[in-house]
């Protein structure tokens, strides 16, 4: 082999020689990168344990305790915001420096020694306030790879919370003691089926009258007295079942200083039971009731002599609670219903009163109990045979010493045949209206013809025979009495809620000054001024709209003897709706009348007590009209300076 060979094949080996090194210096780097990855992997898991955990984590390095990490939990606790990476424990915490908590991460940090402590305060500054925690926690010595101590590791549990639980645990049990001994109720604590007395405050004691040494002993070697009373059954129950039993006034006679005394009793028996579930023994919570218990007897007697003479009376007597439901009625109920006592409660009053009428009842029955007034109504009742019989019901409340309403008392008296006269006279009176508003619907005619035939320029033959002016008194006064028979027939219309609106479409302000020229026609010495300010067309009843405008003006006049002027105006107060306002500058109304002057059959008084003309059935005619129109009227008024009234309808009427 040529030496020029022998270089060839020491190279070759070399080469070879430098092959495997790579090859293996390749592996040990495959190798290094599958162990970076799994460090860097447990890192990872290492770091998400820690921040996703519930306690409270941070590793602090070197002595200067620098915050290398800390998990989101301790960070809200330290509530120094989230960037706090870097930065010393005691530059973020200050107020850890006066509390030794540097002398326990010494410790681990310069001794190696770990630091547990369970339930320590610490005075912690958050959000510029001092607030006392409670921490579990540990200091654990962090090492390098060499086993040098570079850092300590903080694990804690803020238990402040359950720290306060317990504090308030205790306070309540404290006070929960202090309760029972110093309660005026009588309290005993009964342990086990064999009822060991663990707790008997002072109240109870003096009624068994046993003397102050009776804990630890059986409640029914305390009071042997009660066995045979049933006593020892009654808390079985109580402790094999877990059924509370509760009494009122119960007679017990018990052996009290050497004598045996009855007494009564409200009592409450309830099981005890531990933090499982398991009952353990009877709390027993009574109040001694012996007066009140003597004097509720006597109540009772009384009671049943009152419901005795109430079931007597021929009235329909019936009780209601504050609320307004009933809770009794007397025998007179029952037998015009035919119902029992029960079916009576079961059921709601209203069943009773007639379809037509419930509606108004309840909103009366309501207004009574919100205002606490007396109800005063008529209604029909339903009487056993199903006839709807006419009754005046009447309700005043109870109140007891203090003013407070207790209850309501009602009378409901029947008035049917009260009612049918009274429908008799309506009746009557209709067909009188009727009868006489034809012929003198005719005398005024045959008037307006004569009147009409008159020369207007034969003064002579007046002189000698004043015929023009007498017949229009005839006139004035026929208008007056057709008027009033009008009225009259409203009125009946309306008590038998037969008076009907027909609506038709209509220009109001031309309908008012029609009204206008007919009243100066009939009324020429008076001075009537209109006020247009709004001008529309409405749907509504013209006549009696214009009923009520006429009686409007008319009682303008008929109050302002000294005044011949009078004021209409038409607005629109709203939206949608339209006013009409009528003004005199006559007698005016005091402020307490005019809460009346709407109500049937009022008239108002002058100031020498001179009273006008009418009925006192116009202003309700009228108030009536507009309401069914979905209207309102109102009225402004001094004495001496005159009155107006105004009313207000939508411009399209809904029924």
């Amino acid at each position: 082999m040529t030496e020029e060979n022998l270089k060839v094949t020491e190279l070759e080996k070399k080469l070879k020689k430098k092959e495997d090194e790579l090859e293996r210096l390749r592996k040990e780097n495959e190798s290094i990168k599958r162990s970076n990855l799994e460090l860097k992997e447990e890192i990872f898991q290492f770091k998400g344990l820690v921040y996703s955990s519930t306690s409270l984590i941070t590793f602090l390095k070197g002595p200067d305790y620098i915050i290398e990490f800390a998990n989101k939990p301790i960070k809200e606790v330290w509530g120094k915001g989230y960037d706090v990476e870097g930065k010393s424990l005691f530059d973020v915490l200050p107020e850890l420096h006066s509390q030794g908590i540097k002398e326990y991460l010494d410790q681990a940090f310069y001794k190696g020694e770990p630091f547990h402590a369970r339930s320590l305060p610490i005075e912690h500054d958050k959000n510029g306030e001092m607030v006392r925690y409670f921490f579990d926690f540990s200091y654990m010595p962090q090492y390098n790879y060499n086993r040098e101590i570079i850092g300590v590791g903080v694990i804690a549990q803020d238990i402040t919370n359950r720290k306060r639980a317990e504090t308030e645990l205790k306070e309540s049990e404290h006070r929960y003691r202090e309760m029972i001994h110093s309660s005026n109720s009588l309290i005993a604590i009964l342990r086990g089926p064999e009822m060991i007395i663990e707790i008997a405050n002072d109240a109870i004691k003096e009624v068994w009258g046993k003397g102050a040494n009776v804990e630890g002993k059986s409640l029914f070697e305390v009071l042997p007295e009660i066995v045979d009373q049933g006593m020892p059954e009654i808390f079985r129950t109580v402790y094999e079942t877990g059924e509370t039993v509760v009494a009122q006034e119960s007679p017990i006679m018990h052996l009290k200083n050497g004598e045996m005394v009855l007494g009564y009793f409200d009592f409450m028996y309830q099981a005890l039971k531990d933090s499982s579930g398991e009952i353990e023994g009877v709390s027993v919570i009574a109040n001694e009731v012996t007066n009140q218990a003597l004097l509720n007897r006597q109540i009772k007697k009384s009671e049943r002599e009152f419901r005795e003479l109430v079931n007597f009376m021929p009235h329909k007597i019936s009780l209601t609670d504050t609320e307004g439901v009933p809770v009794y009625y007397n025998q007179s109920w029952l037998d015009f219903t035919g119902k029992s006592f029960d079916e009576l409660l079961s059921e709601s009053y209203l069943d009773m009163v007639h379809p037509d009428e419930r509606e108004f009842v309840e909103n009366e029955v309501e207004r009574c109990l919100s205002t606490e007034e007396n109800l005063d109504i008529e209604v029909q009742i339903r009487n056993k045979d199903g006839n709807y019989i006419w009754h005046l019901a009447k309700a005043t409340p109870i109140r007891d010493e203090e003013g407070n309403i207790t209850s309501w008392i009602s009378s409901s008296t029947e008035i049917q045949k009260l009612k049918e006269d009274e429908k008799r006279q309506e009746d009557f009176l209709k067909l009188v209206s009727h009868e006489l508003k034809t012929p003198i619907t005719s005398i005024k005619g045959y008037i307006q013809l004569l009147l009409a035939s008159l020369p207007d320029d034969n003064r002579d033959t007046e002189k000698r025979l004043p015929i023009k002016p007498y017949l229009n008194r005839v006139e004035t006064q026929v208008e007056r009495l057709i008027r009033l028979l009008s009225e009259m027939l409203d009125l009946s219309k309306i008590e038998q809620n037969e008076l009907e609106l027909k609506i038709e479409k209509f220009n109001l302000n031309s309908h008012v000054r029609e009204i206008l020229e007919d009243l100066k026609y009939s009324n020429r010495n008076v001075q009537l001024e209109l006020e247009e300010d709004f001008s529309c067309e409405v749907h509504a009843d013209k006549d009696r709209i214009g009923q009520v405008i006429i009686n409007f003006v008319t009682n303008a006049l008929k109050y302002s003897p000294d005044s011949n002027r009078v004021q209409l105006k038409i607005f629109e107060p709203e939206k949608g709706h339209v006013a009409v306002s009528v003004k005199d500058f006559g007698i005016g109304i005091n402020e307490k009348e005019q809460n009346q002057i709407f109500k049937r059959f009022y008239r108002i008084s002058g100031n020498k007590d001179d009273t006008y003309e009418g009925f006192g059935i116009g202003l309700y005619l009228s108030n009536e009209i507009i309401e069914r129109h979905n209207g309102k009227i109102f009225v402004k008024s001094e004495l001496g300076k005159g009155s107006e009234f105004t009313f207000t309808i939508p411009q399209n009427h809904q029924k």
